[in-house]
């Protein structure tokens, strides 16, 4: 088994909603488990926006990791500090901003295959 720490990231994330593809950030390959070690959510603007995580699973019970937060102007929000969350094959993490091109999202994670 291989372990490869990598990183995922994505300029001006998407407000296309929860459900759209275009804010796919992390997809889980079919023979790979992942262990989210960090999501860092920088705001390149000068006004406050809010944030979705969302975790689609390829069980079908996707869950909000967090809904509707805010990420202060100029400012970052890390939302898996100290936690680790596993995504097994086919899992997606989903991420989007309230408002339009405004947050960047940098993912590290621990890649299994």
């Amino acid at each position: 088994m291989a372990n490869t720490f990598k990183i995922d990231t994505k300029s001006s994330v998407s407000n296309a909603g929860t459900s759209d593809a275009a804010t796919n950030v992390v997809t889980a390959g079919g023979s790979a488990t992942l262990v989210l070690l960090s999501c860092l959510l920088s705001n390149k603007t000068g006004t406050s926006a809010n944030v979705d995580v969302f975790l689609v699973t390829n069980t079908g019970d996707d869950v909000f990791l967090i809904k509707n937060a805010p990420v202060p102007a100029g400012s970052s929000l890390e939302i898996i500090a100290g936690s680790k969350i596993i995504m097994e094959s086919g899992d997606i993490l989903r991420i989007n901003a309230g408002t339009a091109s405004a947050l960047d999202a940098s993912i590290s994670y621990l890649e299994q295959t």
